[in-house]
């Protein structure tokens, strides 16, 4: 998902929302930015989803207009509040995206 041309750097950097995946060491394995809040929202709850990671210090990050709307670790229980699985729709009803 990740562009690597310069000119594609720069539409990155203006999009409205950017979505990622960081390890502990701040690097980035996944990333998309888009405009369109569906294609946005989609990748998030897709990405927190992934069972895969669980139990592993990575978090799934969602930027909305430049600032950290959310953030998932999957090194925590389920009950922890940055376990975000099943309260996505309240983070986009507060941010007027639903």
């Amino acid at each position: 998902m990740q562009e690597s041309s310069s000119q594609n750097k720069n539409n990155n950097d203006l999009a409205i929302f950017k979505i990622y995946l960081r390890d502990n060491k701040q690097r980035i394995s996944r990333s998309l930015a888009t405009d369109d809040k569906f294609q946005a929202m989609e990748a998030f709850d897709t990405m927190i989803y992934r069972k895969d990671l669980d139990g592993k210090k990575i978090i799934a990050i969602l930027i909305y207009r430049n600032s950290y709307a959310a953030f998932h670790r999957f090194d925590v229980p389920s009950d922890h509040k940055n376990n975000l699985r099943g309260k996505t729709k309240n983070i986009y009803k507060s941010l007027l995206l639903i």
